[in-house]
């Protein structure tokens, strides 16, 4: 293919390939610029009657605009050969970065942010990728993530194969690569934007820990782990996740998309708050009766969380120092569970904050080495609930109950 034309493409180099084709570097003679060609298997679009509906989708495709989806220009046909058109991104995948182990926290979360926005823009436009893992998403010489090939696993129903594992669509009509595949997608149930969710979680974990959350060698062992095992927790393989980034993983891997995040703004939200790139707004009464709106930093109320639990700390609140600490004849707290807190505020655009509290207050507390941490995945499903403290604490696997408030 290598300076063959294609319509008024010029095709100067091969850049990939997989089981959607063959992708080459071209020059647009006609604008003067680069675009990524990525040729279709041939026979895949069997007659005119698929090309006729392909085309109608990449249009579709094609109005996705946004800085972290590769932007499709043009399908053709030439001589049967059927190709698609997109904008061309210096750099590489995510793929081969992680060949090079995992990436720090910082780049991680920046990243994922990245392809939360991308899949958000997508998601309001009605597509679901589908197929999302680090193949389809390259990282730009300045950093910038491009998500690829939204939606065309749909479309295209190919067999896409995994390096170490098949699809499942050699077995079954459905798209997907199978490390990357939500529980709803193996089961051939209809599938929605929490399935993107569920990638993304599996493409975080990857980042922070330099491998797959479920790493089976065999399709059916690989599937039934999806289905029926929960993930090892990522600071099992990579002791410097956080407490917080562990938190957004497994909530993007609950089984049922009722338990993940509803969408991936949702998911953008906690990303980029952990980042500490996000504030919220806070109520506050003037000395009128007027209510004012102040933008205050997680960061304070990050600091008023340590602040609190020093004093409940340097005070012994409810003994608390002495039950931590084992100097008291009582019996050493060694597992700690926080519930949910309660927005006493009365606005529920408070609520935003109230969680970030909760979540900052589990995070801090995690800190203390001598002391396990229930997450907040498992306590979240707590919030205004009318069970006891007894009953909740032998659920989350606590031995004994003593309630600090």
């Amino acid at each position: 293919m290598i300076g063959q034309t294609l319509g008024h493409y010029r095709i100067s180099e091969e850049i990939g390939a997989g089981g959607m084709g063959e992708v080459y570097r071209a020059e647009d003679e006609h604008l003067n610029r680069d675009v990524a060609i990525k040729v279709l298997p041939p026979g895949l679009l069997a007659d005119e009657s698929a090309r006729k509906r392909f085309r109608k989708e990449a249009e579709a495709l094609s109005k996705l605009n946004h800085p972290n989806i590769a932007t499709i220009h043009d399908f053709d046909t030439q001589n049967g050969m059927d190709f698609l058109v997109m904008e061309y991104v210096a750099g590489e995948s995510l793929a081969q970065k992680l060949t090079r182990g995992p990436l720090p926290e910082k780049e991680a979360l920046r990243l994922s942010g990245q392809v939360s926005q991308a899949l958000q823009e997508a998601h309001e436009q009605g597509i679901v990728h589908r197929d999302l893992k680090p193949a389809n998403i390259l990282v730009s010489a300045k950093g910038q993530a491009k998500v690829l090939d939204f939606g065309l696993a749909k479309v295209l129903r190919l067999e896409v194969h995994a390096d170490l594992t098949a699809s499942i669509a050699e077995t079954k009509a459905v798209a997907g690569t199978l490390p990357y595949m939500a529980p709803e997608q193996l089961r051939d149930e209809p599938v929605d934007a929490r399935a993107d969710v569920w990638a993304l979680g599996v493409v975080l974990y990857e980042m922070a820990t330099g491998q797959r959350p479920f790493w089976e060698e065999l399709a059916p062992r690989l599937t039934d782990a999806i289905l029926h095992q929960s993930p090892k927790p990522p600071s099992t393989f990579e002791r410097r996740v956080s407490p917080a980034l562990e938190n957004i993983i497994l909530k993007c891997l609950e089984k049922d998309p009722e338990n993940r995040y509803q969408s991936a703004k949702e998911l953008g939200v906690d990303l980029r708050r952990l980042a500490g790139q996000t504030e919220v707004t806070v109520v506050l009464p003037a000395a009128s009766t007027r209510w004012h709106r102040v933008r205050i930093p997680v960061a304070m109320g990050v600091g008023a969380v340590v602040l609190f639990g020093a004093v409940l700390f340097g005070l012994n609140a409810g003994r608390l120092r002495e039950r931590l600490l084992g100097q008291s004849g009582h019996l050493r707290i060694e597992s700690l569970a926080v519930l949910p807190l309660e927005n006493l505020s009365g606005d529920p655009q408070q609520e935003y904050f109230v969680d970030g509290t909760h979540e900052a207050l589990i995070t801090e507390l995690s800190k203390i080495r001598a002391l396990k941490v229930i997450s907040r995945t498992s306590v979240m499903r707590y919030k205004k609930t009318e069970q006891a403290v007894p009953q909740i604490a032998h659920i989350v696997g606590l031995s004994n109950s003593i309630s600090v408030q």
